[in-house]
């Protein structure tokens, strides 16, 4: 419990800036390990793109994008 009150006022603190770029960092690692056959098709960094992902709060699942695109083409 006190560890959670020091992480909501260091957060307070800091105007939710903190939280917005661990929350990004993990997003760049999501999307690093991603296959590189889906990767190729970014048209923006992995850290642009992790940036515009948290800040519309929408995560997509490109594995699903990828695997819906293979099955149209079969």
């Amino acid at each position: 419990m006190i560890e959670n009150y020091k992480v909501e006022e260091f957060l307070e603190k800091h105007n939710m800036t903190y939280l917005f770029l661990l929350l990004a960092n993990l997003e760049v690692e999501r999307l690093a390990n991603l296959p590189f056959t889906v990767r190729k098709g970014f048209n923006k960094n992995l850290a642009g793109l992790a940036l515009e992902h948290i800040a519309a709060n929408e995560i997509p699942d490109y594995i699903f994008e990828e695997e819906v695109a293979e099955e149209e083409i079969d």
